[in-house]
């Protein structure tokens, strides 16, 4: 009997040194994948050319703006008071309106260009997951502060443990128990 209890320790042994050994990590340097990323790369030029566009359409309007002020600066001595102050103001207006629509252009490139490098960031990390599946990896870690785990088997997914246990309830891994302990928690509370 001593002999196998022995032996289906060594098999235990064994199967638990060959699961970890199947078990597949690796890790990636997210700045790297990302500045070599030719998608995020072509997005970057194209924004980039897009600002400088605008900031060719601003410069030139903004030029001409300043070719009317200086203008009126020449005139306005030849002018009435109320006339001078009338122009002045109009053309205070003008630049006033100008600013804020250089401003608003410029917030809905940059809203733009976020969305977009949203959607290729979460392009790259569906990517990542699967090839992550397709190549049997447990995990893919990042080697910078990027996301930490850019890959994770679910199965090695103890999230619903975690809560269950920081909110004081089951340690279960099943997330259904740990949601119907706090719910009872918080109906006892009442």
């Amino acid at each position: 009997m001593r002999h196998v209890w022995f032996a289906a320790l060594i098999v235990m042994g064994l199967m638990s040194c060959q699961n970890s050994r199947t078990e597949k990590t690796a890790y990636a340097d997210m700045v790297k994948v990302t500045d070599d990323y030719q998608k995020l790369k072509d997005l970057k030029a194209e924004f980039k050319a897009k600002e400088e566009q605008f900031q060719k359409k601003y410069d030139s309007l903004n030029r001409a703006l300043q070719i009317k002020y200086n203008d009126f600066l020449k005139r306005a001595q030849r002018m009435s008071k109320a006339k001078a102050d009338k122009e002045y103001q109009q053309l205070m207006y003008a630049q006033q309106q100008l600013g804020l629509q250089q401003q608003q252009e410029y917030q809905k490139i940059q809203a733009e260009a976020q969305e977009k490098t949203k959607e290729l960031l979460d392009e790259l990390q569906k990517f990542i997951e699967d090839y992550g599946k397709q190549h049997g990896y447990t995990y893919i870690f990042s080697k910078n502060d990027f996301n930490g785990v850019l890959y994770g088997d679910e199965a090695h997914d103890i999230t619903a443990e975690l809560t269950g246990a920081l909110n004081g309830g089951s340690t279960s891994s099943t997330p259904a128990a740990g949601k119907k302990e706090t719910k009872n928690k918080t109906q006892t509370s009442k």
